[in-house]
């Protein structure tokens, strides 16, 4: 009867230990579709893709991606990316893009540098804003694809720029609405030097609910306009 007894909860044991290994593996793969990359424009292909908590990523926390490394012409790069996840809800879409960038050349270079993330649902009318400072000229634009897939262009959500100088911009509530759930987020922030120099910038994309666009909206220009005080 003992033996029966042990034996019993020995698989008892077996299965939990099991679900708490699955879930475990869930939590560390939740984030695995969120994705950053770099490219410079005067080299064939993507010069760098880092996925969260895969090869290049030197942040430990998930929902974070953290890159350092020189591309092409640009000596000096420290871009992060963070998605909701990380900021903290999972019914507001939301993305963070954070980067330096620096050339050193008489020429300068041009650099694309992106943000994607998958699986969002919830439906709204995006939000954008960018502020930094540039040596050059810098544009922001956002997607949402009904596809679901990683750095898909299907649904265009606005464009900010080019800007120049210290600078600070949001789309208020003039982004599409997300037409389709699952979806992916997507942002681009194209980087153009003529010259040596440094881009700062933060850019911020994020899909609230229905009834609190405007309340976010002044979050996000007031996120624009401390970014561009910093900058000047």
């Amino acid at each position: 009867m003992i033996n029966l007894y042990r034996s019993k909860m020995a698989k008892v044991g077996t299965v939990f230990v099991l679900a708490w290994a699955f879930s475990i593996g869930t939590a560390l793969t939740a984030n695995a579709a969120l994705m950053l990359r770099l490219d410079d424009l005067t080299t064939a292909g993507f010069d760098v893709t880092v996925t969260d908590q895969g090869v290049g990523d030197m942040s430990t926390t998930a929902g974070v991606i953290l890159f350092s490394g020189p591309v092409g012409s640009f000596f000096i790069n420290v871009s992060t990316g963070v998605n909701n996840t990380t900021l903290g809800t999972a019914l507001i879409p939301s993305m963070d893009l954070h980067s330096i960038n620096i050339t050193s050349g008489a020429g300068g270079g041009s650099l694309n540098v992106y943000l994607t993330d998958t699986g969002f649902t919830a439906l709204g009318p995006a939000l954008m804003a960018i502020g930094g400072v540039t040596a050059g000229k810098v544009t922001y634009s956002a997607w949402a694809d009904a596809s679901n897939v990683a750095f898909a262009t299907g649904n265009p959500l606005g464009i900010l720029g080019p800007y120049s100088g210290a600078f600070s911009g949001t789309t208020g509530t003039l982004g599409l609405a997300a037409s389709s759930a699952p979806y992916s987020l997507t942002q681009q922030v194209s980087i153009v030097h003529t010259t040596a120099g440094a881009t700062s910038f933060n850019a911020t994309v994020v899909v609230p609910e229905p009834m609190t666009p405007a309340l976010l909206g002044l979050g996000l220009i007031g996120v624009a306009a401390f970014a561009r005080r910093r900058s000047v």
